[in-house]
């Protein structure tokens, strides 16, 4: 009995660890900071990726355009490369 509790416990742990895994992104860093790029560009300045970070299943990526006074955060789903959620700030 001791086993087999032993045995259902261990296979618990494992089908755990394995379902709370992010999947691999199908979104590149660079494609990322492509697409945030783009999204942000206006007539004056230009947009400058100031850090990109992988967590869980997004980008957060940090830009600014200090010509046009701007600054961001851009949360990116890295599979489909959608924008979950944009912060603007303008000076």
């Amino acid at each position: 009995m001791k086993k087999t509790s032993r045995l259902l416990l261990f296979l618990l742990l494992l089908f755990l660890s394995s379902c709370s895994a992010a999947p691999e992104p199908k979104i590149s860093e660079q494609q990322a900071k492509s697409i945030v790029i783009e999204k942000n560009t206006r007539t004056i300045g230009s947009v400058t990726i100031v850090s990109i970070e992988q967590k869980g299943n997004k980008y957060i990526i940090k830009w600014e355009n200090p010509e046009n006074c701007e600054s961001g955060v851009e949360h990116m789903n890295h599979q489909s490369g959608k924008i979950i959620t944009s912060e603007v700030t303008i000076c």
